[in-house]
This record gives structure tokens, sequence and C-alpha cells, in this order.
């Protein structure tokens, strides 16, 4: 039996969880497939199970469709995490298995285990033909199939293998910093702006601050324009929607708060470090 993943510090009234995984494969595979619960880690437990669609493209029904949807938006992303040689692989893929999952406030992560149970099973059973490759779409990370077989299906929660941290130079010269794939919890993405690059401490300092509101977010807790975040180090951050006008670099396609040093009404607790 798999143990479902909980929320410990849910707060009801959060988004959308979303959850979008793309396998590429140049196998055809059986349908249905033979996931399984142990094997596999899907779990018992929760809506996720259930709320959880799987969609098979084949590149032969219409191959420029194919190319142009499916797979020439995730070339550079596959190049730059996995190697030139993979992003090759991907692009003469056969076939595209879209998994997808949408729960509203989910008050576990359930549909997330379901998503990725099924994954696990689909690069197991497509790399006899080939490697396979994983697009993580709203974490914008690509995969090794044979590492995504690998995962341990009764595996605890691991918030930096959901959630990519990006940093980035600004047109001013300061540093950016940004979430992406907290919409998977229902919760914004988080941006930290006028980050100072001379500092050798700053990347770090951002990481794991980013790090562990990540965490903090996924189990439970909500952020919102308003809110003001206790940091580790005494400072106190507000809250505030984040227009991507202000950063045009920052590249998140999501619901996003930037966190910015000023006094405010109202707090919610300092992530605590791991």
């Amino acid at each position: 039996m798999t143990t479902l993943w909980t929320r410990e510090r849910y707060v009801a009234g959060g988004g959308r969880g979303e959850v979008a995984l793309i396998a590429l494969t140049s196998a055809k595979l059986p349908d249905p497939l033979p996931i399984s619960r142990t094997r596999h880690g899907m779990p018992d437990e929760g809506d996720g199970p259930g709320a959880v669609e799987l969609v098979a493209r084949d590149r032969a029904a219409d191959p420029a469709w194919f190319t142009d949807a499916i797979v020439a938006p995730f070339a550079d992303l596959i190049a730059t995490d996995l190697g030139p040689d993979v992003a090759a692989a991907a692009l003469a893929a056969d076939h595209a298995y879209v998994i997808e999952v949408a729960l509203d406030d989910p008050d576990d992560l359930g549909h997330l285990q379901a998503a990725w149970a099924l994954a696990k099973c689909i690069c197991e059973e497509g790399a006899a033909a080939g490697p396979v490759i994983l697009i993580d779409v709203y974490a914008a990370r690509a995969h090794l199939g044979v590492e995504v077989a690998a995962l341990v299906a009764g595996r605890r929660f691991d918030v930096m293998h959901e959630v990519t941290l990006f940093f980035d130079e600004q047109e001013d010269g300061t540093l950016a910093a940004w979430t992406l794939g907290l919409r998977k919890f229902g919760r914004p993405d988080l941006v930290l702006l006028g980050l100072d690059p001379t500092n050798p401490s700053t990347a770090t300092d951002a990481a794991v601050l980013l790090r562990d509101l990540a965490e903090t977010l996924a189990s439970g807790e909500r952020i919102e324009p308003g809110d003001r975040v206790e940091t580790p180090g005494g400072d106190e951050l507000l809250a505030e929607p984040f227009e991507p006008a202000r950063a045009p670099l920052v590249a998140v396609d999501n619901v996003a708060v930037v966190l910015q040093r000023r006094p405010v009404e109202r707090s919610i607790p300092a992530p605590v470090a791991t």
C-alpha cells in the first residue's frame, strides 16, 4: 500500500492543483497500461487517482502537428537539461503520452502521486524501444525515463523534485530568482527581485528561502498579497502581485507573488529550513 502524501499545514481557499507530464518514446504502449499501486506508487486514498487523465498522441496521425505542438516547444528545455543527443531522440519520438490532472484546492497530494505513478509505468514500459524522455511541463524540467522508472514507489515527498528554481540577471544589473511548479499545489509561484549579484551569498540565500517557502506552500500553507514572510535571517518580506512587465525576463506562466522588503500588517509563519 502506498502512503498518501498529506498536507500537514493545509489551509482551505487555495487554487487549482495542476500537473502536466509528457513522456516521449518510440514505443507503442499497451492499452490499458499495467499500472500497479504497489510497484508504481499509485495511492489508494484521496481524489487524485480518479482525477488523473492519460492521452496518447501518435506522430503518424499528423506528423507536422506532432512536431510543432508536442515536441518542438520543449526541444530547447530538453537540450539544456539532458543534452543535444537526448533532444535529438525526443525530436525523433513516435509517440507522446500526456498525463494531466487538475483538482480544485487539493487537501492532499494524491493527484501528484498518481501522475508520477503513471509516468513511472510509462517509462518502464517504453524503455525496451529506446530512451524515454519525460517533461515536467509546469516545473520546466526534463527527466531521463530511466530516472523516472527508478523512482521508489513508496518514497517520501520531495519538494525539489516538483519545483525548479531559476536565476537570471535583469536589465538593470540586479539578479532575479523565482520558482516554477507551485501550481501543482494550487499555490502561486514566488519571485525575488533586486538581488545583489556581487554578494557571494545572494544566490544561496535566495535558493534556501525559495526552497523553504515552496515546501511550506506544498504542505498546505497559503500566501497572498499583503502577507508578510519572516525569513530565517530576520528580514520581513511583503507579498505583492507579480506583474510580468516589471521584470520581463522572469518567465512565470502561473499566478505569482513577488516578495519585497517593507513593513506590513499580516504575517505567515517563517519556513523551517531542512
